[in-house]
């Protein structure tokens, strides 16, 4: 199995880039994954984007399947393929393989993972050795220096190198929020040739570490900080749709076990029906129980749905849509 770096065929025209039909993308940087795939969007006359946790064969055997009016070739996305594989049965799988093993030489499948390692079990040993695999790792801390130093460089700013270091000191080590970071910063010193030290403490704040149940305990408490607490533990690597996830399983139980409990059920026996065994878990489940009506359960439910919607089917900057149903449910 040949393993393509990343980060060296996004120096390259699309033209100069030999790819198997299937292409397999996995590692850490989703960034330079999705810039990656932004080149092939650009010459594609006929692409397509699907999300793994909602996308079925049936799609794909469609996309496949009938030539466009325009094009020759069919590009498509199946962003978070471990997702997809998970709701597949045995026969399924088979299905799925046949189908990837057909794909013609003049069409493309990215099929993308959010794993850091490539598997080495079934159904991933045998989508590999059909694809071309590349590698999305997080930048070494050396190549992440210059990749901000090229960045600042390239704005027509100066920077000292004792105030790169402390720049580089203050920012998650992930591409994606580094270059929100940096825009920030660009964007505040916008009049000044050279960066300082006072602009970086001005503009980038060090962050400690959160957990999502930080985020849980903010959020069930209505308290406003938990659209930071979320920033922060998207910008640690937490996926905004793994957030959501977790949020709506939350808001679910609680619906459920207020519904329990207005009826006259037992507290323990709602907890049971619930599956919620963890005493510390029960407490902030009753607490917020008595905090939220069921109106705003309700409510942020079907907010959650319409978010998941404006993400995945008109593809809304994922981060922003999130921080607008935080604010809209916390807010009220």
């Amino acid at each position: 199995m040949k393993e393509e770096n990343i980060v060296k065929l996004l120096k390259k025209e699309v033209k100069d880039i030999e790819l198997e039909p299937v292409v397999y993308i996995y590692g850490n940087e989703d960034l330079l994954k999705k810039q990656f795939i932004d080149k092939f969007k650009a010459v594609s006359s006929n692409f397509h984007f699907l999300w793994g946790d909602e996308a079925n064969l049936t799609e794909l055997n469609d996309i496949f399947s009938s030539a466009s009016l325009f094009s020759s070739e069919n590009v498509a996305v199946l962003w978070d393929i471990d997702s997809f594989i998970s709701k597949l049965s045995k026969d399924s799988v088979k299905e799925f393989l046949k189908f990837i093993k057909e794909i013609k030489s003049s069409d493309k499948l990215f099929l993308v993972s959010k794993k850091e390692k490539m598997p080495s079990k079934e159904p991933f040993k045998t989508m590999a050795s059909i694809s071309t695999v590349i590698n999305s790792p997080q930048l070494t801390p050396k190549a992440f220096e210059i990749s901000v130093y090229k960045k600042i460089q390239r704005e027509g700013k100066d920077i000292s190198l004792e105030n790169l270091k402390y720049l580089i000191s203050k920012l998650p080590n992930n591409l994606y929020n580094t270059k929100q970071e940096i825009e920030k910063l660009l964007i505040y010193t916008a009049d000044k040739k050279e960066i300082t030290k006072e602009d970086i403490d001005a503009v980038i704040t060090t962050k400690p570490k959160v957990n999502i149940f930080v985020f849980q305990n903010q959020f069930l408490k209505k308290d406003i900080n938990a659209i930071k607490t979320f920033q922060r533990l998207v910008e640690e690597g937490q996926h905004p749709f793994e957030v959501q996830s977790f949020v709506l399983n939350l808001l679910n139980k609680i619906l459920y076990f207020k519904d329990l409990t207005e009826k006259g059920t037992p507290k323990q026996t709602a907890f049971a029906k619930i599956g919620v065994n963890y005493k510390p878990q029960q407490i902030a489940i009753e607490n917020a129980s008595k905090i939220w009506s069921k109106n705003e359960l309700l409510n942020a439910v079907k907010s959650l749905y319409e978010t998941e919607k404006q993400q995945k089917i008109y593809y809304e900057d994922l981060q922003k849509k999130s921080e607008e149903f935080l604010i809209k449910v916390l807010v009220q």
